[in-house]
């Protein structure tokens, strides 16, 4: 169901306002693409083949024939349903801000060992 142009003008000052209020997470959002129609009805079509298969083998009694079909059911709802990777170029500058390498956790334990000797 499409939203109202209310509701669409409130999801765009909404989208606005976490941008300027926190421009990693914006851009990490936008960058991250929705599953597309046409990915999701192909998801749809194998998960209706494997759907097919899985009665026709309960059917006439051979179990490979069912098997292969709740093979594809689940190949075809785990492809409708999850996002296509992104292949993100080197050209494309990074969100994100650098920060110093953080020290292991056997340097944390060495550090405070040695400063309880002190104190």
């Amino acid at each position: 169901m499409p939203l109202s142009e209310y509701e669409q003008r409130v999801l765009d000052q909404l989208e606005q306002q976490l941008a300027s209020q926190d421009p990693s997470l914006g851009a990490k959002m936008a960058s991250v693409p929705s599953p597309r129609r046409g990915r999701i009805a192909l998801g749809l079509a194998i998960g209706l083949v494997g759907l097919t298969g899985l009665v026709i083998g309960m059917m006439v009694g051979q179990m490979w024939i069912s098997m292969i079909g709740f093979v594809l059911m689940f190949a075809g709802a785990y492809w409708a349903l999850t996002r296509p990777k992104v292949i993100s170029g080197s050209s494309k500058p990074s969100a994100k801000p650098s920060r110093p390498p953080r020290s292991k956790l056997s340097d944390r334990f060495d550090k405070r060992w040695e400063g309880r000797g002190q104190g």
